[in-house]
């Protein structure tokens, strides 16, 4: 007699040398499944090791909040929306290639933390730059906060641009350095308390966003005091990294394990997962996959550009000159520049503070209603919110609008926190599941989200409607997103 649970199919690996089991559910165990299941680690030993994520999570908010307005003032909106495509691509590449090189790492020191470290070291070092931008473009000569003011359509600022889209493009490659190898070792050592993991994991994420609103709430708009604001980002970051590195202690792969590839044959492979985590995927994730970009589209289409959105289209505002306007004598800021960062205030303070509440509230009841109603159950109906970005893109009445985003808070949660538990439901908690390559491959969606919107957003932003018609466009996509999660997928899950 057999116990009816949870079965393995199998899937050759990219090296042709691995059979992979992937869950299917419904049916009877294997006799060769994977065995070598990790036992949950406690959870206060998950606050430890999930307390870099409040700094990465703080350095993605800072981005759309801070960055974004900036570069709404040094570049046009077209240049803006085509600057952020690098967050996806990079993000597309380098997520699955750190996962397999970070499954794949022989270092004493384990196969994850040598990839948080320097990840962490680089991020604070691109941050510093950053600090100083506006200096740099400074020395070699473009125009100060008086000249920019009296001149304002003549006035160069090439060289502090160029910078700043440096760092930019230098963050997104540095942060997904760090976040892809913290996310695996949660993982690792989670075992069967992924739900849980997620959660906290995605109680610090909150804690970095609360950060960053609180920040805005107490100092006005982060552009405007960039050095002080990636002061704090910079000792976060090293503190909590350097912390997980020095005490959560990996045991080293056996090298002997991995077999005789070669450094480069190595590397090959790791770019080779790019596609080979796509091409690979069980059609439960695939189908996630799907759910994924549509709603990460529908949500980017607003997060991307929330400054500019609460500051032009729902207040009227112009960013020209703005970050520079009433400081260090330049001349008092004009009604429009007022409106402006009102409303970059407002969408970064008060609506992200509260965003991040309900947001931490779902995280907390994510576990409950998983295990009540099922993994379909729970992402299904977290779409629904984010549908009404469709309202959003015509109301102009800043209690719906702050109501409607704050509400987005509990897709973006679910969906986001629950790719890791739903991998290791399907592909198992086996050592050698390829982990980096699956996670790689999820991530990509999320990536591949972003990165169509800004494309889109790029031209749409030149409508009459202005930054009005991508969100549209997003919440359309988001109910597409709902559709397929209630018509196509049909995992089962309740426990994890």
């Amino acid at each position: 007699m057999t116990v009816p649970t949870t079965t393995y199919v199998e899937a050759r690996s990219p090296m042709d040398s691995t059979v992979l089991k992937i869950q299917d559910d419904g049916k009877d165990i294997q006799t060769d499944a994977p065995t070598d299941v990790v036992d949950g680690c406690s959870v206060p030993f998950m606050f430890l090791m999930c307390a870099p994520c409040m700094a990465m999570n703080m350095a993605w908010a800072a981005q759309w909040a801070a960055l974004g307005p900036l570069l709404q003032i040094l570049l046009p909106s077209t240049a803006v929306q085509l600057v952020q495509l690098v967050g996806p691509v990079t993000g597309v590449i380098v997520t699955p290639v750190v996962g397999v090189l970070s499954d794949n790492c022989t270092s004493k020191y384990g196969r994850r933390r040598p990839f948080l470290f320097w990840g962490a070291i680089s991020s604070a070092l691109c941050w510093l730059v950053m600090m100083f931008s506006v200096d740099i473009g400074e020395a070699l000569g473009d125009a100060s906060a008086t000249q920019i003011a009296s001149n304002p359509e003549t006035a160069s600022r090439k060289w502090t641009t160029f910078v700043v889209v440096l760092c930019y493009v230098w963050m997104d490659i540095t942060v997904n350095l760090t976040q892809v190898p913290n996310s695996l070792m949660i993982a690792d050592f989670a075992g069967h308390r992924q739900v849980t993991a997620a959660s906290v994991n995605g109680a610090y994420a909150t804690a970095g966003s609360f950060f960053v609103s609180g920040y805005i709430l107490a100092c006005g708009p982060a552009h405007q005091s960039i050095k002080r604001f990636l002061s704090v980002l910079i000792a976060i970051m090293l503190v909590t990294c350097l912390t997980v590195c020095a005490f959560v202690k990996e045991k080293p792969v056996d090298r002997v394990a991995l077999g005789s590839a070669t450094k480069r044959e190595q590397i090959a492979t790791a770019f080779a997962a790019v596609w080979n985590g796509i091409r690979l995927l069980p059609k439960h994730l695939a189908i996630y996959c799907v759910i994924i970009v549509f709603s990460q589209y529908g949500f980017t289409a607003y997060s991307g550009a929330k400054g500019q959105f609460f500051g032009i289209v729902v207040k009227g505002g112009v960013s020209d000159g703005a970050d520079s306007c009433g400081q260090d004598g330049s001349p008092a800021c004009s009604a429009q520049q007022t409106a402006f960062n009102d409303g970059v205030e407002l969408a970064g303070g008060y609506t992200d503070t509260i965003y991040s509440c309900v947001g931490l509230l779902a995280l907390m009841a994510l576990p409950f209603f998983v295990r009540k109603f099922g993994v379909k159950a729970v992402v299904t109906t977290a779409l629904v919110p984010q549908v009404l970005l469709c309202v959003l893109a015509f109301c102009k009445i800043v209690a719906i609008d702050m109501i409607i985003v704050i509400t987005c808070s509990i897709p973006q949660n679910v969906i986001l926190y629950m790719v890791m538990p739903i991998i290791i439901h399907v592909i198992g908690r086996s050592t050698d599941n390829n982990l980096g390559m699956f996670a790689g491959a999820l991530n990509s969606a999320l990536c591949a989200g972003q990165f169509l919107n800004f494309i889109f957003s790029s031209v749409l932003v030149l409508s009459p409607m202005g930054y009005a018609l991508p969100v549209l466009v997003g919440g359309i996509l988001s109910a597409v997103a709902f559709l397929v999660s209630l018509f196509v997928w049909d995992i089962k899950s309740y426990t994890m």
